[in-house]
């Protein structure tokens, strides 16, 4: 298979251990013969956008599947995904974004559950973050992940921003994507994630505006 799975990834606890894992080797089973590469880019805190750009700039194959150590997604909508990836355009393959509880996270890392026997504890439409599906020219057509984000927060959302712009509206393919309870990172009350959401911001206004995105991308030394 043609194909690289990409994990930005650093073992910073025992429940993030666990769920990288388990996500290795579910994507290892479902994408038999894949290239795996996991990427950390060294930064003081840990960057997933540094780390994202890390394991695409190593992947040896066109297609590139880039892949959060805690998100699960199931086979046919990753499969259509790929498939559809050499249009150049973002591709996220699901639709429906669901959080496990620590509880049920606990029952699939050891008891070997179902992902979707457990009620989750929120249901989202609209992430945009977790795992992707592109080839390596449209990921470094948009300059990458934006490595001025630091912290939680922020990069998934602006790179899809800079896909719009540059590469047309993303695709999805119908599908759910589980996410396994970790202790977050997330301080919505911090300087650093409000930095974060202002960064994002710029983003979004140029969402529809491929020249100012690509000043944009520039100004921020992104591209």
């Amino acid at each position: 298979m043609n194909v690289t799975v990409v994990f930005p990834y650093r073992g910073t606890t025992e429940d993030r251990k666990r769920a990288f894992r388990y996500v290795h080797d579910h994507m290892e089973s479902m994408l038999p013969g894949a290239e795996i590469v996991v990427a950390d880019d060294g930064s003081p805190t840990f960057s997933r956008a540094g780390s994202r750009n890390k394991g695409v700039r190593e992947a040896s194959n066109d297609i590139v599947v880039v892949c959060d150590a805690d998100s699960i997604p199931q086979e046919r909508p990753i499969l259509e995904a790929i498939e559809s990836a050499h249009d150049n355009r973002l591709h996220l393959p699901y639709t429906h974004f669901l959080s496990l509880s620590r509880e049920h996270s606990a029952k699939v890392l050891k008891n070997g559950a179902r992902p979707l026997a457990g009620k989750p504890q929120f249901v989202s439409t609209n992430s945009v973050g977790g795992v992707l599906v592109m080839t390596k020219e449209a990921y470094f057509a948009v300059g990458g992940q934006d490595e001025g984000f630091e912290g939680w927060g922020g990069e998934d959302v602006a790179f899809a921003f800079a896909c719009e712009a540059l590469l047309g509206p993303h695709v999805r393919h119908s599908g759910h994507l589980y996410g396994l309870w970790h202790k977050s990172d997330m301080d919505q009350r911090s300087k650093q994630y409000k930095t974060n959401i202002e960064r994002q911001n710029l983003y979004k206004r140029y969402r529809k505006d491929p020249e100012g995105m690509r000043q944009l991308l520039v100004n921020l030394n992104v591209a």
